[in-house]
């Protein structure tokens, strides 16, 4: 199932991941179903997902909403740079009273931090940002239309899915206005 390694890493079988997938889809699958899904018993898979909630591999379930359908019609990343000695503590104060900050990073580069802000209007994003330019630089970004989004851990099933050997030779065709593989051919 899960073994820790020395790293605090776990190492899932092939079974656990695709558990991780099911729940990941879908939280509220009954174990009968998800028993099926990944041909194990009832009992087994309780026991399975059991005790990834007891070793914090799943920390949580939760639904996921659409921001759009509850009033917040605008999605913007914001990148704050500062001079602070501590960004983090800085910005984590300046942020810590606004619900619509859905995502913080911290993160290297040339600006400290990265939040994602689902926003009910532009007036809002306004006060946001002249709140958060008491701190530093920020730069924002308006999301346009999104058209997939994941929110999943990736599968060790998919990161481990072999990469072709072959050498891709990418040519631009002026005549239907895309790319084609040529192969190893030259042209």
């Amino acid at each position: 199932m899960a073994e820790r390694e020395s790293d605090g890493v776990y190492q899932l079988d092939e079974t656990g991941w695709r558990i991780l997938e099911e729940l990941q889809q879908n939280a509220r699958i009954s174990f009968r179903k998800l028993a099926e899904k990944v041909s194990l018993s009832s009992s087994a898979v309780m026991e399975r997902v059991k005790r990834m909630e007891d070793e914090g591999i799943i920390t949580g379930y939760g639904a996921s909403i659409d921001p759009r359908k509850v009033g917040y019609n605008l999605t913007a990343i914001l990148c704050i740079s500062t001079n602070d000695e501590t960004p983090c503590v800085t910005i984590a104060k300046a942020i810590e009273d606004v619900p619509e900050v859905v995502s913080s990073w911290s993160i290297t580069g040339n600006v400290d931090h990265i939040l994602e802000v689902n926003l009910p209007s532009l007036e809002f994003l306004e006060l946001l940002l002249s709140r958060l330019a008491k701190i530093g630089h920020v730069t924002t970004h308006i999301v346009l239309p999104t058209f997939s989004k994941c929110s999943e851990t990736p599968s060790k099933r998919i990161l481990r899915r072999p990469r072709t050997s072959r050498k891709i030779n990418l040519k631009f065709d002026y005549q239907v206005n895309s790319w084609r593989d040529v192969g190893s051919a030259s042209e």
